[in-house]
């Protein structure tokens, strides 16, 4: 099936799902913390600001300073992407943390605080054309799993409605439910893992896509790396690879 596509900013991805993201759907990013989600979405707005498409990131869980200083350490500055209005970013940290200082100071509760995150994305402009929201992890902690559900689909739906190319990164849960719950609602989803080889013990990152509708999909795990330069990936997992170096540094 035929589907139009937008660059993830990574030549290398776009080649392994058939050019892009599917245009104007949610992309469900998730993965434990320091997995390359952040990474992943910044290579994303950057390739779609530079395309000329207006953009808008929505920080829950760091300020924009530290956000706009990584993306630097993979060398991609945003700065002039803000001063030209392609890139707009919601300060939604800063906000929650003042009001819960304020909060703490006059002895009041801190669960009427967060800002009901269904107004937040209907308050996008309509000119917008791709969202980022890093991440739902706060949508998490600060509703059922019913509740979760609820404002997660209605979310998604605004945004299609929107016609928006969403990605939405969560991190690992206990209990996984409501990380279900998303990769169901969301069009694709692309998880990110960290872990070492048994034999040597040396750390490796890989990422598996289980879900992209419309696209032929391999289902074989792709190990990556985070360097000065961003995301590379690096060729498909192939276990015979592995017994070969396993038995190499044997020898």
């Amino acid at each position: 099936m035929h589907i139009e596509r937008i660059p993830t900013g990574i030549r290398e991805l776009d080649e392994i799902i058939q050019g892009g993201y599917p245009l104007q759907q949610g992309i469900l990013i998730s993965g434990p913390p320091g997995s390359g989600k952040s990474i992943l979405a910044t290579h994303f707005l950057y390739r779609s600001c530079k395309d000329g498409k207006k953009c808008m990131l929505m920080l829950t869980h760091v300020n924009v300073e530290s956000f706009l200083e990584q993306a630097l350490s993979i060398g991609i500055d945003f700065h002039s992407c803000i001063e030209k209005g392609t890139l707009l970013i919601t300060k939604s940290f800063e906000t929650r943390t003042n009001k819960i200082y304020n909060a703490a100071r006059h002895g009041t509760g801190v669960g009427f605080l967060e800002k009901d995150c269904v107004q937040s994305v209907q308050d996008i402009p309509d000119d917008v054309e791709v969202v980022v929201i890093d991440n739902l992890d706060m949508l998490s902690l600060y509703h059922s799993t019913e509740d979760f559900a609820d404002k997660f689909f209605t979310i998604n739906d605004i945004l299609f409605s929107k016609k928006c190319t969403t990605l939405f990164l969560i991190g690992q849960e206990d209990k996984a439910i409501k990380h279900i719950i998303a990769q169901h609602t969301a069009f694709g989803n692309i998880e990110l893992f960290m872990d070492r080889e048994p034999v040597t013990g040396k750390g490796i990152r890989q990422m598996h896509i289980p879900k992209m509708r419309c696209t032929y999909l391999t289902l074989e795990p792709l190990n990556f790396k985070i360097t000065k330069n961003g995301i590379k990936i690096e060729k498909i997992f192939q276990r015979d690879e592995i017994i070969n170096d396993a038995l190499n540094s044997i020898l």
